[in-house]
């Protein structure tokens, strides 16, 4: 259910769109499917007006989502600055790693967000916490602007909203979840070959990967806590890619009495890339803001130095969170 104020700032936001010639529409570093699908979706939208859009992310696509329509024409790098640059699914600026400097420089600012950690940077956010993707909210804007879906839109919004919900599987899903969803597919897209290519299809390595993590699952807080650690040495024996063990902190919170999952990847300069998972009201979103990094209270992450002492302390103070010491 959308606010007055969202309504409002919905409303100023498509003028400044209808006002743009050129527009820059970027997601974050590190992105998933609800960052590349939304960007597209609005990507697509926008030229529908006769705008000139550039579609910027830090990282290069994930291998999983280079089928998605569009996906070949998402960038790296653009140092053109545009009359109105819209960050997606971004909690922060420097999610935007690289290109927030075209960022700074174009003329408008607009945030289009859902998590519930953040720290605005823009000129005016639309930002609902309550919804469980940025697709959906994608959804609201064409609606807003009268673009009509498209196979390419819908298919690029439905992949946001149903890798972000995790097939549907999440607390926040709701009546209105499932009633754009619907609207979305009356456009005629395939949901099975869709879900079949994110949830049923697997590759060796995401496999081999992914069992070793669970390998080596340690538990703490009397089995409420489950972490495990994953090293680039890994990834290079197995010649797989880092997205391959995204699906690995859902999966550890599918162990009986796991109430909060933890898994760190290594990545470049000696840091850990944490990825946090949680149940009930233990709000892990909390701990991950306090290391600089954000998102929701049951799925959030952040970066930490790749030592045995900051692991050690990590892993405690989510313990401390299950304990309601924190």
């Amino acid at each position: 259910m959308k606010s007055k104020w969202f309504d409002v700032n919905l409303k100023e936001i498509a003028q400044l769109i209808k006002d743009s010639r050129t527009i820059i529409v970027a997601c974050h570093m590190n992105p998933d499917g609800d960052a590349i699908g939304s960007m597209l979706g609005l990507g697509f939208g926008l030229s529908k007006l006769g705008k000139k859009v550039e579609m910027l992310c830090p990282d290069k696509v994930p291998a999983r989502y280079k089928t998605l329509p569009g996906a070949k024409r998402i960038k790296q790098h653009h140092h053109q600055p545009a009359d109105l640059a819209i960050s997606v699914d971004c909690g922060d600026i420097d999610q935007l790693s690289r290109i927030q400097d075209v960022f700074k420089k174009s003329k408008r600012i607009v945030e289009i967000d859902h998590h519930t950690y953040r720290t605005k940077f823009g000129d005016i956010q639309l930002v609902d916490t309550a919804v469980c993707s940025v697709g959906e909210i994608i959804f609201w804007i064409l609606s807003e602007l009268k673009i009509p879906l498209d196979k390419r839109i819908a298919e690029c919004l439905l992949t946001s909203t149903l890798v972000e919900t995790s097939s549907f599987s999440r607390h926040d899903v709701n009546m209105t979840t499932f009633e754009i969803c619907s609207k979305i597919m009356r456009v005629g897209i395939n949901f099975r070959r869709i879900s079949d290519r994110y949830y049923w299809q697997k590759k060796p390595s995401a496999v081999q990967l992914s069992g070793l993590c669970l390998s080596r699952v340690s538990f703490k807080a009397k089995n409420q806590l489950a972490w495990s650690i994953i090293y680039q040495k890994d990834f290079e024996q197995f010649k797989g890619s880092k997205e391959d063990v995204d699906a690995v902190p859902d999966e550890m919170m599918f162990i009986e009495n796991v109430k909060v999952s933890l898994l760190f990847r290594e990545i470049e300069n000696n840091m850990l890339r944490v990825s946090l998972r949680s149940k009930g009201d233990i709000d892990v979103g909390r701990l991950a803001t306090s290391y600089g990094g954000g998102g929701h209270p049951d799925v959030a992450g952040c970066r930490i130095h790749n030592n045995k002492k900051t692991i050690e302390k990590f892993v405690n103070q989510a313990c401390q969170l299950i304990n309601g010491k924190i």
